[in-house]
């Protein structure tokens, strides 16, 4: 079911295209990772999804209606740059955004629980590390317990520990049947717990799709590391592997490439060969290079 859906969507800023008749669309009760180059038009996706900027023409809907000020009280959002109180203390911070989303004090107490932050509502903010304040930032998106929320950069600048916390937070809250839509810089998280992404370059969508769908669809190739005792010969043997592709020597091992159709073929006359091995490693195509190889040259 389509949860949110956007619609050729334009967006100019004075001489600047922003947006270019983006189309997207998020599935209920998944991770999506919205995922472009500096200046693609992500930012101002999600402005536009939260009513903070205008589009010039297209539309959003939630749920199959068109989004106005109502329903975007069952959203959530975290701006990548997260402006909070700093003079007032993490209570009052929490209680301000419980009134701003009509939602009783009682509410404050649910987050607080919730967050583990118990301990820290009488902190001003501006005494706070960067990792608890996106964490209470995180937490204010939660108040009134939004069906969908939209997240802007929610680890960038993070240590690994919060970063990590992120990533498991959001991953519990789709098991509690949110709907998560963000954007990230940081491939490697994406592709950890995004169940689809969606590629923009130049305010186009250049592709939604799972990982290993678009991975076939691109028909990238499977990197292949061995180590052998002897490195010419294991170079030799390779060389006259017609599946294998571009052969080479990297730091005393033998790195190659194949189609995933016949990487198990390889294999197996590898391991059957008299060769001496010691390792085989083996690299499946990544959202790296999904992104690079849609992204270059688009525009």
């Amino acid at each position: 079911m389509q949860f949110l859906e956007i619609k050729e969507l334009r967006k100019r800023f004075d001489r600047v295209k922003a947006l270019r008749g983006l189309d997207m669309s998020v599935v209920k009760g998944e991770i999506y990772g919205f995922l472009g180059p500096n200046g693609a038009g992500k930012t101002t996706t999600l402005r536009i999804i939260m009513g903070l900027i205008d589009s010039d023409r297209g539309a959003v809907r939630l749920k199959g209606k068109s989004i106005d000020y109502t329903r975007r009280k069952g959203i959530g959002y975290l701006p990548e740059r997260l402006s909070l109180y700093g003079r007032m203390t993490v209570e009052e911070n929490l209680f301000f955004f419980c009134r701003l989303k009509d939602c009783e004090k009682t509410e404050l107490a649910r987050i607080a629980r919730e967050f583990e932050i118990n301990d820290l509502l009488d902190r001003k903010v501006n005494t706070l590390s960067k990792g608890v304040r996106q964490k209470l930032g995180l937490a204010q998106a939660l108040i009134g317990d939004p069906h969908l929320l939209v997240l802007d950069e929610p680890t960038s600048g993070l240590d690994p520990t919060v970063r990590r916390w992120v990533k498991d937070k959001m991953l519990e809250l789709k098991d509690r049947g949110k709907t998560i839509l963000f954007s990230s810089h940081v491939l490697s998280e994406v592709q950890e717990v995004c169940d689809r992404v969606g590629i923009i370059s130049s305010g186009r969508m250049l592709t939604e799709d799972n990982i290993d769908s678009l991975t076939d669809k691109l028909r990238l190739e499977d990197r292949l590391i061995i180590t052998a005792k002897s490195t010419p010969e294991a170079l030799r043997f390779i060389e006259n592997l017609t599946q294998a592709k571009r052969p080479r020597v990297e730091n005393g091992n033998i790195a190659f490439y194949c189609d995933k159709k016949n990487k198990i073929e390889i294999l197996k006359k590898i391991i059957a060969s008299d060769l001496d091995l010691l390792d085989i490693k083996i690299n499946e195509p990544d959202l790296e290079e999904i992104f690079v190889k849609l992204t270059e040259g688009a525009g």
